[in-house]
């Protein structure tokens, strides 16, 4: 069962979280949908890319220092968006609440981050 609601009443409208969620919306239709693999070669973030070390032949678009952050509004199908919308939606209103606009957005975007180097020290230490 999946949740739609938490019982946590915020202070003030969540506009941080309203407005990634719309940007994430907008991205995937907008842009991800007419052409998804074309997206993904030109938007996602490949960790290859950070050691110069992606295999020959391998279609690369913008360098990694755009791929951080235009990675985070990338989806792979619709059940991804809307399962990360709906916990965005869900928590992201009461985190947004207790941090405060500006921090919350930094957060965000910080999360983002560590989880793009992550990535990228899982693939690059473990992959074959």
């Amino acid at each position: 069962m999946f949740p739609i609601k938490d019982n946590v009443p915020t202070r003030s409208f969540p506009v941080v979280t309203v407005a990634l969620i719309a940007i994430n919306f907008a991205v995937w239709i907008l842009y991800q949908l007419p052409n998804l693999d074309r997206s993904v070669v030109e938007y996602a973030y490949q960790p290859c890319e950070v050691v110069s070390s992606c295999p020959p032949g391998t279609a690369v678009g913008h360098d990694w220092d755009v791929t951080w952050l235009t990675s985070m509004f990338m989806h792979g199908s619709w059940l991804h968006i809307i399962g990360n919308m709906l916990f965005l939606w869900i928590f992201g209103n009461n985190v947004e609440d207790a941090m405060g606009r500006l921090r919350y957005l930094a957060f965000y975007f910080l999360a983002g981050l560590a989880a793009t180097a992550t990535q990228s020290v899982v693939t690059l230490w473990f992959a074959p």
